[in-house]
């Protein structure tokens, strides 16, 4: 170890060029396994022949901590995991599921370790005592001094450690346990780099789909509504009180279920969606969504045709979230048959206590 760069604060400025070197080394790299190599480089130099670098994590999806010890490429094999082991295009968080074991039994029989690791949380270095023990067994090192720093991951707030173990007994005062502090801490956050740009990808492609569907369900009911307008200008509909009361009931319910899609989209999510069963007559059901269809735009020129729905037939279902469902299903039968005179047929056929209903385009 070249302790001119760690413990002599006359050589500051050097230690200072260094760091920056490590920055500008792991900002180079594509993902976690080519950060790992880089940072195994520079700690080398900054702070000895280490044999182990073992991460220790809070995984939450599991609720429990997982380690992952790495071997120093550039030291002796010792049975922990190689570099080369490590996926490519992964994240730290990643590479910890994947390869690491849960430890969370182990951690808390460990009295000394839970108050090293979770009440101090500050970093430290131990040598031959206790705290050295459980951690080689912890980590599977062979090490006799370890040096740890925690932090803080940027997306699930949850707390991580980075340990290094050396064969004998390494000195770190409070200058060179801050050095070594600052240096897990961007080696840590830049290898969480590659998981932000995923999380912000996968957040972007949610955002899209969940607009495209929201334009999708908003855009039946208006559609209907516009059709049952252009529909009450015409002077026979106007003459007919029937039909008239028809087409205005059938404007309002749109305007009612438009309400309900909005209030949906603007509350909350805070739990799974769950059902909401009410009795209902999917009969009558069928023919106000077929009525509503007939009335658009698109429709004009289709011969929708519905079949089998003359007799009521009571069952108990998310009235709203079915109907939404028969109406996807028949625009989407209109939109993909384009022309005049093309032919939509709707059948529903019951079966014991199964009522079947088909879309044919």
């Amino acid at each position: 170890m070249d302790s001119s760069l760690t413990g002599r604060k006359g050589m500051s400025v050097e230690t200072a060029e260094r760091m920056l070197q490590l920055i500008h080394d792991l900002g180079a790299c594509q993902d976690s396994r080519e950060i790992l190599v880089a940072a195994a480089r520079h700690f080398r130099v900054l702070f000895g022949e280490y044999q182990s670098g073992t991460f220790l994590m809070d995984e939450p999806s599991s609720e429990g901590w997982y380690v992952l010890p790495l071997e120093n490429p550039y030291a002796p094999s010792w049975g922990g995991v190689a570099h080369h082991m490590i996926p490519a295009a992964t994240d730290t968080d990643e590479i910890v599921r994947r390869l690491g074991k849960n430890v969370s039994a182990t951690l808390e029989g460990a009295t000394v370790l839970q108050r090293l690791l979770f009440e101090n949380k500050e970093p430290f270095w131990c040598y031959d005592d206790v705290a050295a023990v459980r951690l080689s067994a912890l980590t599977g090192s062979p090490s006799r001094c370890f040096v740890g720093a925690c932090w803080e991951r940027p997306i699930t707030k949850k707390q991580a450690w980075y340990f290094m173990g050396f064969p004998e007994r390494e000195e770190f005062d409070e200058d060179r346990l801050k050095l070594f502090s600052t240096a897990v801490e961007v080696t840590s956050r830049m290898a969480q780099y590659p998981s932000l740009v995923n999380y912000v990808e996968r957040t972007e492609k949610i955002n899209h789909s969940v607009r495209r569907n929201i334009v999708h369900d908003l855009k039946t009911p208006i559609t209907v509504i516009q059709g049952y307008a252009e529909t009450l200008q015409h002077l026979e509909i106007i003459e007919d009180p029937e039909m008239r009361a028809e087409l205005v009931e059938g404007i309002g319910d749109s305007c009612n279920r438009l309400q309900e899609d909005i209030k949906d989209i603007l509350e909350p999510v805070e739990t799974a969606w769950v059902p909401k069963p009410t009795r209902f007559d999917l009969s009558s059901m069928l023919h106000k969504v077929v009525t509503a269809e007939r009335h658009t735009e698109r429709s004009k020129g289709h011969i929708l045709t519905l079949v089998g729905a003359d007799s009521p037939i009571d069952i108990d279902a998310d009235q709203r979230k079915v109907r939404r469902v028969f109406e996807n299903l028949l625009s989407n039968a209109v939109k993909y048959s384009p022309g005049h005179g093309k032919q939509v047929e709707i059948e529903l056929r019951v079966t014991g206590p199964v009522a079947q209903i088909s879309f044919r385009d």
